[in-house]
């Protein structure tokens, strides 16, 4: 399918209403792993009622909408996500009623691929009083899709980490059972969840979300440089490498200078990286 260039770019969708409960917090906790260790306070605050937090990145799950996308044309079975950041402007209540306003920033033509990169912001609002809350940047491939006039991509490069061994590892195993849970959140295409399907599509069985691997490595750098608290975070951005299986573990390396952190994850078993060119940005002490 062949669309114009200039009519992407001018597609948006604005004011869109979107709301969660308590229970879709707690939800998005579980489906990236916290309360794995059900007596860490500081994992459980995030999934219990009580003076209940939310955890940063469910900003990426608050307003999500992938029909945005999918009203251009392109197939979801042929999109494969690329990237995901976030800005993070104020914390999230534990219930609220949202506006969120979309709008594609950026389009590349991939002709070798026969395919089109997107890069589409989703800016999301408290509905009454406009607070700007979270800044959302996705980035997408999207297969058998080409935009007419858009520009050719060039190699796309990533922020560079210090060269240097780094300066905290942290492992974390994840939930064999975490893409079951974290495709309620409405991530339901079927290779995260029904093994003949994913081994059709040539991956060893399920595979884990991209979201919910980025969602568990927030929480890796988060204990290293933020002190588990999530108020500190304002920005947290990566790459997608390559799928996890749910119950593999995650060794994440860390580079730290001042308030910011260089990250890339890795799944050791299998010599994979999995999350690059990560960053993520804390509010001082």
């Amino acid at each position: 399918m062949t669309l114009a260039y200039q009519d992407l770019l001018q597609h948006q969708r604005l004011g869109e209403p979107h709301s969660y409960d308590q229970d879709r917090v707690i939800l998005y906790g579980l489906g990236i792993g916290l309360g794995f260790d059900p007596q860490d306070d500081r994992q459980l605050q995030f999934v219990l009622e009580d003076d209940l937090q939310v955890f940063p990145p469910f900003a990426s799950v608050a307003a999500w909408d992938i029909s945005f996308l999918l009203d251009l044309g392109m197939d979801w079975s042929k999109l494969i996500h690329v990237s995901q950041g976030m800005e993070v402007h104020q914390a999230f209540p534990p219930a609220a009623q949202l506006r969120a306003d979309s709008r594609i920033v950026e389009v590349l033509d991939k002709p070798r691929q026969n395919a089109t990169i997107l890069t589409s912001e989703t800016i999301i609002r408290e509905a009454e009083s406009g607070t700007v809350l979270a800044d959302l940047r996705s980035t997408n491939l999207a297969r058998d899709f080409r935009v007419d006039g858009a520009p050719t991509a060039g190699a796309r490069t990533g922020g560079m980490r210090p060269d240097r061994d780094a300066d905290v590892t942290v492992s974390m195993v994840t939930s064999p059972q975490v893409a079951l849970i974290y495709r309620l959140l409405g991530g339901r295409a079927k290779i995260h969840s029904t093994p003949s399907v994913a081994r059709e599509q040539g991956f060893d069985g399920p595979i884990m979300h991209g979201l919910s691997t980025w969602g568990h490595v927030c929480r890796a750098v988060l204990q290293t440089a933020g002190d588990h608290d999530g108020h500190r975070l304002k920005q947290f951005s990566a790459s997608f490498a390559a799928p996890v299986y749910p119950g593999e573990e995650l060794t994440t390396y860390h580079w730290i200078e001042g308030t910011e952190v260089w990250f890339e994850t890795w799944v050791l078993a299998r010599n994979k990286m999995v999350l690059a060119n990560g960053c993520a940005n804390f509010a001082p002490e």
